[in-house]
């Protein structure tokens, strides 16, 4: 988004005076090592060896210490038997408790292969801060996350584990920092992710004392090359260059219309006569939303480019307000009111439909 700002002059890019810039190291699992190791052997031993100065940070994706279970023996998801949530650990031997309605799973069983045995498919912050100090003993171990905010620490050894976004500031910065889950992170299938995780560890690299290293464990392509590099204006530049051809955001911006099929149909056929100058392939969908079979939904996205921000607005805008005013006039004497289910939203930050 800053990016286009100054691509269309609204703001200025200043250069700023040269400043030593973190020494970024991309650290891959080696010939010999196992793939499932979570820290390579060049983190390890640059954590260890940093521990013997001050404090080293490791940022994880997650928070808790075990986010997700796998069946053990088919490795399917395990859900809830009620609401078909994921389920997840608080600790070892916990009884599996689900994601989304909080209900215990007691007597859990794999609807797929029918096995009764869980496996922790993935590390939080807790279990991380468990086997690390485990690998380091005698060396304190800080957790910093939602649940245990930490806002600084000092600069005596000790092993961070914070998740994105709560690393807590040491004095001194940082002897070593290990970004892990890397890769879990760039699956996620938000439109902004690469962006997202370039900040996420700009953020973190950030924290280290000059001349610290920084691992980015297990990721390669544009985002690392541009973290190694430290060229976060290049990536923007390459990223919002790609989205234009695509007219995604921040290139266009984006509305969803939601409601009932005939509402959203109405709304618009009225917005392709309110705005003639919309591109041809500004709608997409509508697309069906139904979950009851007796109301017919359906969802839409409309692209716009930013001239046209307050014409279609306005004309979104009056779409809704005649919706709500054709559903009193439907029903005046009789019965309740039927309620306008229309709604509209501009510039969504994830164009889904």
């Amino acid at each position: 988004d800053v990016q286009r700002l100054v691509d269309v002059g609204y703001v200025r890019d200043l250069p700023q005076a040269r400043r030593p810039s973190p020494r970024v190291v991309l650290s891959a699992t080696r010939e010999g090592e196992q793939r499932q190791s979570r820290v390579p052997s060049s983190a390890f031993a640059a954590a260890r060896e940093a521990l013997s100065q001050g404090p080293v940070l490791v940022q994880v994706a997650r928070p808790g210490y075990a986010p997700s279970l796998v069946c053990a023996d088919c490795r399917r998801p395990a859900r809830c038997q009620h609401c078909a949530g994921p389920l997840r650990a608080s600790r070892p031997g916990a009884t599996p408790v689900c994601a989304w309605c909080g209900r215990s799973a007691h007597a859990w069983a794999c609807g797929h292969c029918g096995s009764v045995k869980l496996r922790m498919a993935s590390s939080g912050s807790e279990r991380t801060a468990d086997e690390l100090g485990r690998a380091f003993p005698n060396t304190r171990v800080i957790v910093a996350d939602g649940a245990h905010p930490v806002a600084e620490v000092d600069a005596a050894p000790a092993l961070v584990i914070a998740t994105r976004g709560a690393e807590p500031l040491a004095r001194g910065g940082y002897r070593a920092v290990i970004l892990l889950d890397g890769d879990r992170m760039l699956q996620n299938e938000a439109l902004r992710i690469g962006e997202h995780c370039l900040r996420w560890w700009s953020n973190a690299a950030a924290l280290a004392a000059p001349g610290a290293p920084v691992h980015l464990v297990g990721v390669a392509g544009p985002v690392a090359r541009a973290l190694a590099t430290w060229t976060q204006p290049a990536y923007a530049r390459a990223e919002l260059a790609d989205r234009f051809p695509l007219r995604m955001p921040p290139a266009v911006r984006v509305a969803s219309v939601d409601g009932h099929a005939r509402s959203v149909d109405a709304l618009l056929s009225s917005l392709r006569e309110t705005v003639p100058d919309l591109d041809p392939l500004a709608i997409l969908g509508p697309v069906d939303t139904s979950t009851d079979p007796d109301a017919s939904t359906s969802r839409a996205l409309v692209r716009f480019d930013y001239a046209h921000g307050r014409a279609v607005a306005d004309a979104l805008r009056a779409g809704v307000i005649a919706d709500a005013l054709r559903a009193r006039k439907s029903r005046k004497d009789r019965g309740p009111r039927p309620r306008s289910t229309l709604r509209v939203r501009l510039d969504i930050p994830e164009p889904d439909l």
